[in-house]
């Protein structure tokens, strides 16, 4: 398994990795249209875990944005293709992406906005920011208490 940044002709598989979690009963086609046209996803830098060279899950970087602190990031849109799930690559990818952004990039904070139930996360080193669907991961307890990034 290989963590990199998705390359532009692999962003159409990736939105396929969500259609069934975001597609909110649109078609396919209109779907991915309405994700190749998303200023949010443009905005933030995707990347996939691969196996054998080929993205099995997928997750979007933002920073400075989104009322993100400085040096702080928020991690979204996390999604397994479907017939990959239920065999830990999304947990690989928030795991790898997490670490990556601490020990590469200096991240005070890794924030997320939870869609699913909050153990996965939880398991994961994230705690719930209180009373929200918010997580973060810090080793600056001050940022547990911080204030809650706007959803991304």
């Amino acid at each position: 398994m290989y963590l990199r940044k998705a390359r532009e002709q692999e962003l159409e598989q990736i939105y396929r990795m969500g259609f069934d979690a975001w597609g909110n009963g649109l078609s396919m086609d209109a779907y991915l249209e309405g994700c190749r046209k998303s200023a949010k996803y443009q905005s933030g830098a995707w990347f996939v875990l691969t196996v054998d060279g080929q993205p099995v899950a997928s997750l979007i970087v933002y920073s400075g944005q989104f009322g993100l602190q400085e040096g702080c990031f928020g991690i979204g849109s996390v999604a397994t293709a479907p017939e990959m799930r239920y065999q830990g690559f999304g947990s690989q990818i928030v795991r790898r992406a997490t670490q990556i952004l601490f020990e590469q990039h200096g991240a005070k904070a890794v924030y997320l906005h939870s869609d699913i139930g909050h153990g996965f996360y939880q398991k994961l080193g994230f705690s719930r920011l209180q009373g929200t669907n918010c997580f973060c991961h810090s080793y600056h307890p001050r940022f547990l208490q911080s204030s809650v990034p706007s959803y991304f």
